[in-house]
């Protein structure tokens, strides 16, 4: 089943923290409305109390002469209310400029709607309709909060009033607390969250690297400790490894019997096929059949020493380096393959004194592997190019030849078991360039595959100038063969 990428691109620690700061902003939203509304309800009625409170007292304090009417009684008397030009309760004041003083006021009026006694900041008109009870006006520009109470011991209206921004505003100063404290604590949240959740994913990212860093042919257990959540991943992860590497060691076991077992019926054909030369006639039809017969045994002859020489790599762990000159190297590889080489020529240019730390058995393998894949598929009398140098930290050991080159799908390819430039022609098993990268990769070195400018291929080996582990360890006993 194929899967989209872009269902597989999302960041769990971004989801967790959106929903976090979600939650958080969604509770503070909730619970400042609630406290919004909540604090107006009682703010409401804690200032209509006071105000029926002031109306109470406003008539305790007031009393007439009985039998005289109320307007015979005395004159008109007027409360001064300074403007204190405090207009917040954030503003300091004294005892003598209260603040907010100017925006509460009173009156008391006659039955027959005679002016008694009033607060100078209100004025000397009714501030609203002689109606018992509670309600808003607005008077001069402002919103009031009024209470209208008839005092019957008196036989006057008592009126206590209040302006609306008094409320409004200590409702918004303790909604300004309310909401100036999330406004802080958002922010600290987020950044103990993102704290948190570095520290919690840390072996994750830990665990990640270690996987990203491992050699391909490393299928040892993982044993890093992890939380208890990602355990059952390792697990899993184990079994995985576990199943890869009985599969591999099975396909290898099956690879070098299948050689091994294909070695000696090859043998026995080839040596038939030479005793049929000897016997039969000139006949050019059956000449044609044993050159046929010859042809396939030399391929097949020529798959099974590759199926040998991958086991017998595939098992190395460990490789016996030690310093070797290259030229003695490359001469050695040429002489090896010298019914192959005659028909080429040949341009060495090599440092007789250029040297590297080097297993010498099976770096000579891939040379010999290289130089006659260059053979191979360049054309006769073409000119094949043998150079190496030292660069920085490294040594490079470069085989070009002028045939039919790669394109770079192809060598994008190439080091992959069984792969071949071209299935239809048969050539090779599509082990040799794989069975080289194996080795080099062994040697800590890289090889690198190019097409040439005008035509042609080039196989440029990187080897570090020191290996570093300057113990001498066995191949193992196939080495000895």
């Amino acid at each position: 089943m194929i899967r989209l990428k872009g269902q597989d691109v999302y960041s769990l620690r971004l989801v967790l923290t959106l929903l976090i700061l979600s939650g958080i902003s969604v509770s503070v939203a909730v619970s400042s409305w609630l406290s919004t509304r909540d604090s107006k309800h009682q703010i409401e009625e804690l200032f209509d109390a006071q105000m029926l409170q002031t109306a109470k007292m406003l008539e305790l304090f007031y009393h007439t002469d009985l039998g005289v009417p109320v307007r015979n009684q005395t004159k008109l008397q007027i409360l001064h209310v300074p403007d204190s030009q405090i207009s917040t309760f954030a503003e300091k004041a004294d005892a003598l400029k209260l603040a907010y003083e100017h925006k509460l006021a009173f009156q008391i009026w006659g039955e027959a709607g005679e002016a008694l006694v009033l607060s100078d900041n209100i004025g000397l008109k009714p501030i609203t309709h002689f109606v018992q009870g509670y309600h808003q006006t607005m008077f001069e520009g402002q919103l009031w909060h009024v209470l209208s109470f008839f005092s019957v011991k008196n036989n006057v209206w008592i009126v206590t009033a209040q302006r609306d921004d008094v409320r409004q505003e200590l409702v918004s100063q303790i909604m300004h607390n309310a909401v100036i404290v999330p406004l802080i604590v958002v922010p600290l949240t987020l950044l103990i969250v993102s704290l948190l959740f570095y520290l919690l994913f840390r072996p994750l990212k830990t665990f990640e690297r270690e996987l990203i860093s491992r050699a391909p042919n490393d299928l040892t257990p993982l044993t890093m400790s992890l939380p208890k959540e990602l355990v059952p991943v390792r697990r899993a992860l184990n079994l995985y490894i576990n199943s890869i590497a009985r599969f591999i060691a099975r396909e290898r076991r099956f690879s070098a019997d299948a050689a091994h077992e294909l070695k000696t019926p090859l043998s026995v054909i080839k040596l038939h096929q030479h005793g049929l030369e000897s016997l039969i006639d000139d006949d050019p039809q059956q000449k044609f059949h044993l050159a046929a017969i010859d042809a396939g045994v030399e391929q097949m002859s020529h798959t099974v020493e590759q199926l040998l020489v991958l086991a017998r790599v595939d098992s190395i762990n460990e490789l016996n380096v030690s310093s070797h000159g290259i030229l003695p190297m490359i001469e050695d590889a040429l002489n090896q393959l010298m019914p192959q080489i005659t028909d080429y020529e040949w341009n060495i240019d090599i440092a007789s004194d250029l040297t590297v730390k080097c297993d010498r058995f099976y770096l000579l393998l891939v040379l010999k592997n290289i130089i006659e894949n260059a053979c191979k598929y360049s054309p006769k009398e073409s000119e094949i190019s043998v150079s190496a140098c030292a660069v920085d930290d490294q040594i490079c050991i470069c085989i070009a030849d002028k045939g039919q080159g790669m394109t770079q799908q192809q060598i994008a390819s190439a080091t992959e078991r069984f792969y071949r430039v071209n299935e239809n022609e048969g050539i090779g098993a599509g082990l040799g360039l794989s069975i080289c990268h194996h080795i080099i990769e062994l040697h800590q070195g890289r090889l690198v595959l190019a097409a040439r400018e005008h035509g042609g291929l080039s196989v440029t080996i990187f080897l570090p100038c020191d290996q570093h582990k300057s113990n001498r360890e066995t191949i193992g006993a196939g080495r000895a063969a």
